[in-house]
């Protein structure tokens, strides 16, 4: 039986933009991070100002977020990862509005993050838009994300 995921959990499992950053990482190199200067695979640590690992050995850079939808964002991590959760645990389609107002940020930056994801989830065979009771989206080629939708009962309806 799977579990619903829920905002007080989402909270605490992504408090901030480094936890988001080293799940990024996990995703992506899941078997440690490979240094193309060593040739082999290295301990990275994270530089404290970038979104980016540095090479025990030689000190070349590596950022996870290369090749995301992440990459040159200026916009936290996140807030990024809270729009993928309302935009997952929402029955209806979550509004642009609703987003901004959601996030604090800027229509603008709404509209990106917004269009980002969406197009993100169409990439994926619309699973998360389709009318399925179980949505699954793979994140990154690397991860798997199961949403289950539970059918309401008719004593539950409003």
């Amino acid at each position: 039986m799977e579990q619903d995921f829920y905002f007080g959990q989402f909270a605490s499992r992504f408090s901030n933009n480094n936890v988001c950053l080293e799940e990024i990482k996990k995703w992506r190199f899941p078997g440690g991070v490979y240094c193309n200067k060593c040739k082999k695979t290295t301990r990275h640590y994270k530089l404290l100002e970038r979104p980016v690992y540095v090479c025990k050995f030689c000190r070349s850079q590596v950022s996870p977020l290369v090749g995301t939808i992440f990459e040159k964002t200026t916009t936290p991590l996140r807030l990024w990862f809270y729009a993928l959760f309302l935009m997952t645990h929402t029955r209806a389609t979550i509004s642009i509005k609703t987003l901004q107002h959601e996030l604090g940020v800027t229509y603008k930056t709404a509209w990106r993050v917004y269009h980002g994801l969406l197009n993100l989830m169409k990439q994926n065979n619309a699973d998360l838009l389709s009318e399925r009771q179980v949505h699954k989206w793979t994140f990154f080629n690397k991860i798997e994300l199961k949403v289950v939708q539970r059918k309401l009962e008719r004593s539950e309806k409003i």
